[in-house]
């Protein structure tokens, strides 16, 4: 199973609207080091390429942008041309024709040479010429890039470093560095997981993506208050506001009610040139001396729910501007005012004093305090795909790891196969009980159907003798099993076939009843008239056996019902 991996610091602060702890990457053959930030937001990687200086920047403008980068020094770069960088374009200052990108392939790695960070082959690049993004970023979104076209999609840096096994899931966790903390906390990057020494332990809320891709990490704003020695809970946002959290940029865009309300809390002027908030040295002393704080209290809607408080201090507002946006370095506050809702952003600033956990396979996120422990060392703790998760309750970002607790997964597919073998084994036992029955009812119907062939007699019309009871067959195949009560020849006795008394027992030109009946019975058709026969007479023998006797042919007809009976019986006890 991969772990997960820290991006080493590059231990310097850069920036023109910070400063920022940047992270050290190798891009290209042979590996030009260079310096970025991370965007939450980007699915690839941008770095500033050789058309980010020109003659008139002034010097170290290379250095200060993170080292420019040289596709054409690379032999492995393999062009794809140029496109719009598709970001932040809802804001301000970012929506300019030239935020375009030189984009390409070409192999990347994490951290200065010799210190073992891992690298991928033929990722997107995107060499960036203009200055609205001043220095380069490490993409951190999971969501495919679409270069040319949308059926071809290229996995994203994230991706490909799943796809690769170098990482266990996709997911990261993030805090951008707070330089006013100890002595300067560095930047803290972890890929495929999240550094425990970097976030509350216990702190369980987690919060859903939107279902805009390009702004997933929306929280509930739902309050921002003010605290100094003098005041405490002081509201600075009138009502609860749906944000994005982004760190492509660095700054705060909020309604202008709460900058309004900012400005009377902080004594803030608003400068129309820059669209930003600057602070003069006069200024900046008197904030300094209030030692005032704000806390921004996050749910997963504008109102109600489980919340979580993120608080910072005023030196994580004390940032400083530099060229191209000013001629000189300058202090000013990193808030700026929102035209409309889609601009509502919680920028880079808000990453000092928090910890981003995001996990994109299940499509949620977690945003802590930030903690900051003097001398503590990275504690990397993975986040395991679902796919590779054993299911459980979980409360937070962090998947449980495997080992300790439950089945491991080769338990776990074992038990799952027994028990689909037992199914089967079970259904086909089912399925075989109910074909014997099937079966032996066939084979029960099949006997009874020969049974009733065999009582017929010959063609014509028949008579025979079973059980005690006179079965008559006619030429038509029908079967009528006449019952015989008492003595026969009575002249009381009840035909069996249906019609008056004395029914004929075949078709023929003469009336006929059926040995007992009020008419004379006809056994053959005949000419003459039609005739009883004398002194017949039917008696039962045991067995429920019964001979007739006829005068003038009694040898005849008792071997024929003889031998039928014999075969019926043998017939029965095969049967039974």
């Amino acid at each position: 199973m991969a772990k997960p991996i820290a991006v080493q610091p590059s231990q310097a602060w850069d920036g023109n609207d910070g400063p920022w702890s940047s992270f050290a990457i190798r891009v290209g053959t042979p590996p030009q080091t260079l310096r970025v930030l991370a965007s939450t937001t980007v699915p690839e990687t941008w770095v500033v390429s050789t058309g980010g200086c020109v003659a008139s920047d002034p010097a170290g403008c290379s250095d200060s942008r993170g080292v420019l980068f040289s596709p054409n020094a690379s032999t492995t770069w393999e062009n794809v041309g140029n496109f719009a960088l598709g970001y932040e374009k809802n804001l301000r200052n970012y929506s300019s024709n030239w935020d375009n990108g030189n984009y390409g392939f070409d192999s990347l790695a994490l951290g200065y040479s010799g210190s073992g960070g891992p690298n991928v082959e033929s990722t997107v690049i995107a060499g960036l010429n203009t200055k609205d993004f001043y220095l380069g970023n490490i993409g951190l979104s999971s969501h495919p890039i679409n270069l040319t076209t949308y059926d071809n999609p290229t996995p994203s840096l994230l991706a490909s470093f799943k796809i690769r096994e170098i990482i266990p899931s996709l997911s990261y966790g993030y805090s951008a560095g707070a330089p006013y903390r100890f002595k300067k906390v560095l930047g803290s990057l972890t890929l495929g997981g999240y550094d425990a020494s970097r976030r509350p332990p216990n702190d369980t809320i987690t919060f859903t993506f939107a279902d805009d891709i390009s702004r997933d990490l929306v929280v509930g704003l739902q309050s921002v208050e003010y605290s100094d020695t003098r005041t405490t809970g002081r509201r600075l946002l009138p009502e609860g506001i749906l944000t994005f959290i982004d760190s492509t940029v660095p700054h705060l865009w909020l309604p202008l009610d709460a900058c309004r309300a900012f400005e009377s809390a902080f004594g803030l002027t608003y400068d129309n040139a820059t669209d930003l908030y600057l602070v003069n040295s006069t200024l900046h002393d008197a904030l300094t001396k209030q030692n005032a704080s704000i806390s921004f209290t996050l749910g997963n809607g504008v109102q109600g729910g489980e919340t979580v408080n993120i608080t910072f201090p005023y030196a994580s507002f004390d940032l400083q501007v530099s060229s191209p946006i000013v001629p000189v370095p300058t202090r000013y506050f990193p808030l700026r005012r929102a035209d409309n809702d889609t601009q509502y952003t919680l920028g880079r600033a808000f990453l000092q004093e928090s910890y981003l956990t995001v996990d994109y396979e299940r499509s949620r996120f977690s945003v802590h305090q930030a903690t900051f422990i003097d001398g503590a060392g990275p504690s990397l703790m993975p986040i395991i795909a679902p796919s590779d998760d054993i299911p459980t309750t979980t409360t937070t970002t962090t998947a449980r790891r495997r080992g300790s607790n439950g089945l491991s997964r080769g338990a776990l597919a074992g038990s799952i196969t027994g028990a689909v073998t037992l199914c089967f084994l079970i259904i086909g036992a089912i399925g075989l009980l109910f074909w014997k029955r099937r079966r032996r009812r066939r084979q029960q119907e099949e006997s009874k159907q020969e049974a009733v062939r065999e009582r017929g007699t010959d063609s014509g019309s028949s008579r025979s003798i079973v059980g005690g009871e006179l079965n008559t067959e006619f030429g038509d195949g029908k079967y009528r099993p006449p019952e015989v009560e008492g003595s026969l020849g009575s002249r009381g006795a009840v035909a069996e076939v249906e019609g008056n008394p004395g029914g004929t027992e075949i078709e023929g030109t003469g009336a006929g009843a059926e040995l007992c009946g009020s008419g004379a019975v006809a056994e053959m058709e005949g000419k003459g008239p039609i005739v009883e026969l004398d002194a017949v007479h039917l008696s039962e023998l045991p067995g429920g056996e019964v001979k007739a006797k006829v005068p003038g042919s009694e040898s005849g007809q008792e071997r024929n019902a003889t031998a039928k009976l014999a075969r019926l019986r043998r017939k029965e006890q095969r049967k039974e």
